[in-house]
């Protein structure tokens, strides 16, 4: 019974003893000692923490302890206890302490009470829990103590378990720093927010840890997101990121019905006699979808809609995260000597996720791009991209409803009609996006498994497409689709030579002139062809180096390269036997045959590109002999 009390009078001293405490830059120490990783222990942490806070609070906490005792005539208070708490916490300068104990039901204020007119030693009090912890964080304000705390937090969530055991002392310090750095920009509410929600599910596998630890805070969610089918990633942690695709829960119906009607305003609810579904149909990082239906104009049958909204949290929480990913930055170029890891560029991965997030946030951009798409595919019979109905806001999309299931959730168990799902979707995302016949193509930026859906109502194709969330999208001009046709062609013959002549496409400005420079780039491009994960894991690498190397990237080919990646950890997961580079191959071969007849009428123009393959009868005749 007395370790129960303690611990409580621990909760609630604790808690309120540091709320006085000035706000201030935190003490955090980048970059962390590599030793750290070795000797760091939470539970040892949390102790040295209850000792530091201990000593620092102690004459507070004793003069409490006195002023109780003086005013206790009885053994219990009388009934106005609270109002006499109160004002004696406040004379004390101790109000906000006094607050917390009169928060108390009755039997548990009366018990905290009775102990500290018990005379108990301060220093008797037993070892502190996280919840302790996570409420002296609420009180601290994260100030005097920050440092500590965002290390119990940051390893309590078991999130650096994402990296294989073999490659942690060559990865694990820049992602543990940069996690500090970036968690460290955030307010002291949103950090005291992760930690209420970790302290409570202390039980919870490490996979549910890490998803607990990125709820509300987008930047971290899309991260997992992209890192989600990654082979490196252990596979029960690679399970619990990939529901961020479609399993994100942060808001209720109710708060999301609420926001959404506001929005559109009573004129617009009456008129299309706006209803919505009993709960919601999707979350993800940062926005929620909610399935409804309205009444056009003139018809008697109700039409079903998508609603898709930016969540508030976000709108809000997000300039946050984009300050704060600067710090991150700033560290990780700062130091990076100290971190020595080549091919790596932290930076140039989170200047992505700044970009992507703060385009998603974008609501009237996202709906155009949903009208491009779906002028661009309205022919296409293998795809379908919703309509947006005109009652869409600035701020909330209306748009069609399809019956969607994700990708990897298809004709499970059947691996030729997986096999052949797979294959559509490289058609659509890599081959068409490449080959178009329109002059200039877009493609998906953010082609994720929550994005990139299978339709499940079509009689005619059960492979159809649907794709969804055009935040990002990317324009491919046919000229530059030339370029990346011809960097292809260099990378499948293995010539370093032509991939060094072709690589100016993926920097802005092209190639450098400085001999000097040049030579810089043979080292990349010869670094890079040693990746291995096909042409666009080797591109990949290169948009990493020329990075690291200080070139300004194309953002149409960088997205594009990106694009693929996240499209080659999707097809793992659906086809693992499917080559993404030799399908590509194969449909370029069929359109080389069709255009055999124009060819032959064009032979004497050898170098001539002008076919919707772009290849010249000069490479085509190379390719094959």
């Amino acid at each position: 019974m007395i370790k129960k009390i303690r611990n409580i009078l621990v909760c609630t001293t604790l808690l309120c003893a540091l709320a006085p405490a000035a706000k201030g830059q935190s003490s955090l120490t980048l970059p962390t000692p590599r030793d750290h990783y070795k000797t760091y222990s939470v539970e040892r942490a949390q102790l040295e923490l209850m000792g530091k806070v201990v000593r620092d609070f102690q004459p507070q906490i004793s003069k409490l302890v006195e002023l109780l005792n003086s005013r206790a005539k009885t053994e219990n208070l009388p009934p106005t206890e609270s109002e006499e708490l109160l004002k004696l916490g406040h004379d004390a300068g101790l109000e906000s302490l006094a607050k917390v104990l009169n928060g108390f039901d009755l039997q548990t204020r009366n018990t905290v009470l009775e102990f500290l007119r018990s005379g108990a030693e301060v220093g008797g009090f037993p070892p502190m829990k996280l919840e302790v912890v996570v409420q002296l964080a609420r009180a601290a304000g994260l100030v005097k103590y920050k440092a500590d705390i965002l290390e119990i937090l940051l390893h309590s969530s078991e999130v650096l378990e994402v990296l294989p055991k073999e490659s942690f002392d060559t990865y694990g310090p820049i992602i543990h720093d940069a996690l500090l750095a970036f968690l460290d920009g955030l307010p002291d509410e949103r950090i005291i927010d992760r930690a209420v929600a970790l302290a409570m599910a202390q039980n919870a596998s490490r996979g549910e840890k890490i998803l607990i630890f990125a709820s509300k805070i987008p930047t971290l969610q899309k991260v997992g997101q992209i890192i989600a089918r990654m082979e490196a990633i252990p596979a029960d942690i690679q399970k619990s990121l990939q529901t961020l695709e479609t399993g994100i829960c942060t808001m209720t119906r109710g708060e999301l019905v609420a926001y959404i009607e506001k929005d559109v305003g009573e004129e617009s609810l009456r008129k299309y006699d706006l209803q919505f579904d009993d709960r919601i149909l999707a979350e993800a990082s940062v926005g929620a979808v909610i399935h409804g239906s309205f009444q056009p104009s003139g018809e008697s049958k109700r039409q079903e809609f998508v609603c898709k909204v930016v969540k508030p949290y976000v709108q809000s929480g997000l300039p946050e995260e984009m300050r704060s990913i600067g710090r991150l930055i700033s560290l990780v170029t700062e130091f990076r000597d100290f971190y020595k890891i080549e091919g790596f560029d932290l930076k140039d991965f989170f200047e992505d996720i700044r970009a992507q997030l703060e385009r998603e946030i974008k609501v009237s951009e996202e709906q155009a791009h949903f009208r491009r798409a779906f002028e661009f595919y309205k022919h296409d019979k293998g795809i379908r991209v919703p309509g947006i109905f005109p009652f869409s806001t600035e701020h909330v999309t209306f748009m069609e409803f399809l019956n969607v299931q994700k990708l990897t959730d298809s004709f499970v168990g059947d691996k030729t009609r997986r096999g052949i799902l797979a294959e559509r979707l490289v058609t659509v995302m890599s081959f068409d996006a490449l080959f178009s016949k329109q002059s200039t193509s877009i493609f998906h930026g953010d082609p994720h498994g929550g994005n990139i859906m299978r339709l499940q109502d079509d009689p005619k194709d059960p492979y159809t497409l649907a794709l969804l969330d055009w935040g990002l999208m990317g324009e491919f001009p046919r000229e530059q689709r030339m370029e990346m046709v011809q960097l292809d062609l260099a990378y499948s013959r293995k010539n370093r030579k032509q991939m060094v002549q072709n690589i100016g496409c993926l920097i802005r400005g092209g190639l450098p002139k400085d001999p000097q420079k040049m030579a810089e780039i043979e080292e990349i491009v010869g670094r890079a062809m040693e990746v291995k994960g096909g042409s666009y894991g080797v591109y990949n690498a290169l948009l990493g180096e020329l990075f690291k190397a200080g070139y300004v990237l194309d953002s149409q080919f960088s997205l594009f390269i990106k694009s693929q990646v996240t499209i080659a950890g999707v097809l793992r997961d659906l086809d693992p036997t499917l080559n993404q580079d030799k399908l590509v191959e194969k449909q370029v071969r069929g359109l080389v045959i069709k255009e055999f007849p124009k060819r032959l009428a064009l032979l004497p123009a050898w170098n001539y590109r002008g076919y919707r393959s772009m290849l010249s009868n000069g490479e085509v005749f190379q390719k094959m002999f």
